[in-house]
């Protein structure tokens, strides 16, 4: 039996396979980006701390020691901590580079139900886009940049009629 399957089996999670964890995104407001990443997208807060000054942060998104840093911890209901919000005071944030380097690709039930609340927030969704893939899936996906310039790709899958 697989590792994979033995995983699957009994539910225990397998320490030696391969694991995307949690993009970290740096924030210039935490409440204004909870109001994203929470309250329209759905993640749950799972808490917020402050991160000391010998945190690991500061020499891995290579900041100065005068930033005060404050993080987030959000759930999704199948992943615990999936996505991190580390909020930088003391600096300004740089805008991000043009093109864009990377995305956070989110699924969410449906897009129609999404993208009022976004632009809402004043926040300007990009063109949709639609295609097909087998086994008779059709996708949509729609990007939207969030208060601080990080590209969020959001997608819902639909079945479709099958032949």
């Amino acid at each position: 039996m697989s590792k994979a399957a033995m995983q699957t089996n009994n539910n225990a999670p397998d320490d030696s396979s391969l694991h995307l964890k949690r993009p970290c995104l740096l924030v210039a407001d935490l409440e204004r980006s909870l109001t994203l990443y929470r309250d329209c997208l759905g993640f749950r807060l799972d808490y917020v701390g402050n991160a000391d000054p010998e945190s690991y942060l500061y020499p891995v998104f290579q900041l100065p020691a005068k930033a005060q840093l404050r993080f987030a911890a959000l759930s999704t209901e199948q992943e615990p901590r999936a996505l991190a919000l580390t909020e930088v005071k003391g600096i300004t944030l740089p805008a991000p580079p043009s093109p864009y380097r990377g995305a956070t690709v989110i699924r969410v039930p449906t897009l129609a139900s999404v993208l009022p609340q976004l632009r809402a927030l004043g926040l300007s969704p990009i063109t949709a886009s639609s295609f097909s893939t087998p086994p008779r899936l059709t996708f949509t996906e729609q990007a939207v940049c969030d208060f601080d310039g990080h590209l969020i790709v959001l997608y819902e899958v639909q079945q479709t009629a099958g032949s």
